[in-house]
Protein backbone atom coordinates (compact mmCIF):
# COMPACT_ATOMS: atom_id res chain seq x y z
CA UNK A 1 0.00 0.00 0.00
CA UNK A 2 1.40 3.39 -1.06
CA UNK A 3 0.53 6.70 0.50
CA UNK A 4 1.12 9.91 -1.45
CA UNK A 5 1.04 13.28 0.19
CA UNK A 6 -0.24 16.33 -1.64
CA UNK A 7 1.43 18.74 0.75
CA UNK A 8 4.69 20.37 -0.16
CA UNK A 9 7.59 19.72 2.17
CA UNK A 10 9.64 22.65 0.93
CA UNK A 11 9.56 25.87 2.87
CA UNK A 12 9.96 29.07 0.85
CA UNK A 13 10.30 31.51 3.71
CA UNK A 14 12.81 34.27 3.20
CA UNK A 15 15.02 35.61 5.93
CA UNK A 16 16.48 39.04 6.24
CA UNK A 17 20.15 39.11 7.14
CA UNK A 18 21.61 42.61 7.26
CA UNK A 19 25.30 42.98 6.45
CA UNK A 20 27.51 44.13 9.31
CA UNK A 21 28.10 47.85 9.75
CA UNK A 22 31.57 49.31 9.27
CA UNK A 23 33.39 50.25 12.50
CA UNK A 24 33.04 53.99 11.83
CA UNK A 25 29.35 54.06 10.83
CA UNK A 26 25.87 53.33 12.12
CA UNK A 27 23.27 51.58 9.97
CA UNK A 28 19.58 52.38 10.45
CA UNK A 29 16.91 50.39 8.61
CA UNK A 30 13.61 52.19 8.10
CA UNK A 31 10.79 49.85 7.10
CA UNK A 32 7.06 50.09 6.61
CA UNK A 33 5.04 46.86 6.73
CA UNK A 34 2.52 46.33 3.91
CA UNK A 35 -0.88 47.48 5.12
CA UNK A 36 -3.99 48.70 3.37
CA UNK A 37 -4.27 51.62 5.78
CA UNK A 38 -2.90 54.71 4.05
CA UNK A 39 -1.25 52.50 1.41
CA UNK A 40 -1.24 55.31 -1.16
CA UNK A 41 0.34 57.87 1.18
CA UNK A 42 4.10 58.12 1.65
CA UNK A 43 5.23 60.93 3.94
CA UNK A 44 8.77 62.21 3.58
CA UNK A 45 11.28 61.33 6.29
CA UNK A 46 14.03 63.65 7.48
CA UNK A 47 17.07 62.81 9.57
CA UNK A 48 18.55 65.75 11.46
CA UNK A 49 16.33 68.13 9.42
CA UNK A 50 17.65 66.79 6.09
CA UNK A 51 15.28 64.98 3.70
CA UNK A 52 16.28 61.32 3.21
CA UNK A 53 13.41 59.32 1.69
CA UNK A 54 9.68 58.72 1.25
CA UNK A 55 8.29 56.00 3.51
CA UNK A 56 6.48 53.88 0.95
CA UNK A 57 4.22 50.95 1.83
CA UNK A 58 6.03 47.59 1.97
CA UNK A 59 9.56 48.95 1.50
CA UNK A 60 12.77 48.93 3.51
CA UNK A 61 15.49 51.56 3.30
CA UNK A 62 19.05 51.43 4.64
CA UNK A 63 20.65 54.61 5.97
CA UNK A 64 24.34 54.92 6.82
CA UNK A 65 24.92 57.60 9.46
CA UNK A 66 27.80 58.75 11.64
CA UNK A 67 27.57 57.61 15.28
CA UNK A 68 25.81 60.00 17.64
CA UNK A 69 22.37 61.43 18.28
CA UNK A 70 19.97 61.64 15.33
CA UNK A 71 16.41 62.94 15.10
CA UNK A 72 14.10 61.06 12.72
CA UNK A 73 10.87 62.85 11.83
CA UNK A 74 8.30 63.18 9.09
CA UNK A 75 8.09 66.29 6.97
CA UNK A 76 5.32 68.51 8.28
CA UNK A 77 2.13 68.13 6.26
CA UNK A 78 -1.34 69.31 7.23
CA UNK A 79 -3.04 66.13 5.97
CA UNK A 80 -1.37 63.92 8.65
CA UNK A 81 -1.70 63.89 12.44
CA UNK A 82 0.36 62.58 15.38
CA UNK A 83 3.72 62.67 13.61
CA UNK A 84 6.06 62.71 16.61
CA UNK A 85 9.83 62.55 16.01
CA UNK A 86 12.10 59.79 17.33
CA UNK A 87 15.53 60.56 18.74
CA UNK A 88 18.08 57.77 18.46
CA UNK A 89 21.53 57.76 20.05
CA UNK A 90 23.63 55.42 17.92
CA UNK A 91 26.96 53.70 18.48
CA UNK A 92 29.63 52.98 15.86
CA UNK A 93 29.37 49.59 14.16
CA UNK A 94 25.78 49.00 15.34
CA UNK A 95 22.53 48.38 13.40
CA UNK A 96 19.19 49.91 14.41
CA UNK A 97 15.64 49.40 13.14
CA UNK A 98 12.76 51.87 12.90
CA UNK A 99 9.26 50.76 11.88
CA UNK A 100 6.77 53.12 10.26
CA UNK A 101 3.27 52.35 11.55
CA UNK A 102 0.13 53.89 10.15
CA UNK A 103 -3.48 54.33 11.21
CA UNK A 104 -6.65 55.84 9.84
CA UNK A 105 -9.39 57.21 12.05
CA UNK A 106 -12.83 58.23 10.91
CA UNK A 107 -14.30 60.99 13.03
CA UNK A 108 -17.93 60.52 13.98
CA UNK A 109 -19.52 63.94 13.66
CA UNK A 110 -22.57 65.53 12.09
CA UNK A 111 -20.50 67.63 9.68
CA UNK A 112 -18.02 66.19 7.22
CA UNK A 113 -14.48 65.96 8.50
CA UNK A 114 -11.61 64.35 6.58
CA UNK A 115 -10.05 61.12 7.82
CA UNK A 116 -7.37 61.50 10.47
CA UNK A 117 -4.33 59.83 8.87
CA UNK A 118 -1.39 59.25 11.17
CA UNK A 119 2.10 57.82 10.83
CA UNK A 120 4.33 56.80 13.71
CA UNK A 121 8.05 56.00 13.97
CA UNK A 122 9.01 53.31 16.48
CA UNK A 123 12.41 51.86 17.32
CA UNK A 124 12.16 48.06 17.15
CA UNK A 125 14.36 45.26 18.54
CA UNK A 126 16.41 43.29 16.02
CA UNK A 127 14.52 39.99 16.47
CA UNK A 128 11.12 41.58 15.84
CA UNK A 129 12.38 43.76 12.98
CA UNK A 130 14.06 40.88 11.11
CA UNK A 131 10.82 38.85 11.19
CA UNK A 132 8.66 41.79 10.11
CA UNK A 133 11.04 42.78 7.31
CA UNK A 134 11.10 39.22 5.97
CA UNK A 135 7.28 39.18 5.91
CA UNK A 136 6.64 42.63 4.48
CA UNK A 137 9.52 43.87 2.49
CA UNK A 138 11.30 40.97 0.82
CA UNK A 139 10.34 39.70 -2.59
CA UNK A 140 9.98 36.01 -3.52
CA UNK A 141 11.28 36.51 -7.06
CA UNK A 142 14.65 35.11 -8.05
CA UNK A 143 16.05 38.39 -9.25
CA UNK A 144 15.39 42.09 -9.29
CA UNK A 145 12.09 43.03 -10.81
CA UNK A 146 12.25 44.53 -14.26
CA UNK A 147 9.75 46.74 -15.99
CA UNK A 148 7.75 44.78 -18.49
CA UNK A 149 7.20 46.35 -21.84
CA UNK A 150 3.75 46.41 -23.35
CA UNK A 151 3.26 43.94 -26.16
CA UNK A 152 0.05 45.56 -27.35
CA UNK A 153 0.56 47.00 -30.82
CA UNK A 154 -0.66 50.58 -31.10
CA UNK A 155 -2.76 51.35 -34.14
CA UNK A 156 -3.98 54.64 -35.52
CA UNK A 157 -7.51 53.28 -35.85
CA UNK A 158 -10.05 53.23 -33.06
CA UNK A 159 -10.71 55.41 -30.06
CA UNK A 160 -8.14 57.90 -28.84
CA UNK A 161 -8.47 60.64 -26.24
CA UNK A 162 -6.45 62.86 -28.57
CA UNK A 163 -9.24 62.66 -31.19
CA UNK A 164 -12.05 63.72 -28.84
CA UNK A 165 -13.36 67.16 -27.98
CA UNK A 166 -14.53 68.56 -24.71
CA UNK A 167 -18.36 68.56 -24.90
CA UNK A 168 -18.53 71.50 -22.47
CA UNK A 169 -16.24 73.77 -24.51
CA UNK A 170 -19.07 75.28 -26.66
Amino acid sequence: MFLLSACSTTNNTLTFTPPAAKPDETIVYIYRPSEMTNALYSPGLTVDSEFKLYTKNGLISRLSLPPGEHVFEFQAEKKYTDMAPVTLTTDAGEIYYIRVSTSLMIKNSAAYEPYARSFKLTQVDKEVAVKEIAQCCLDNSTGPSEKTKSTVKETEEGFSVDKTQNPFSH
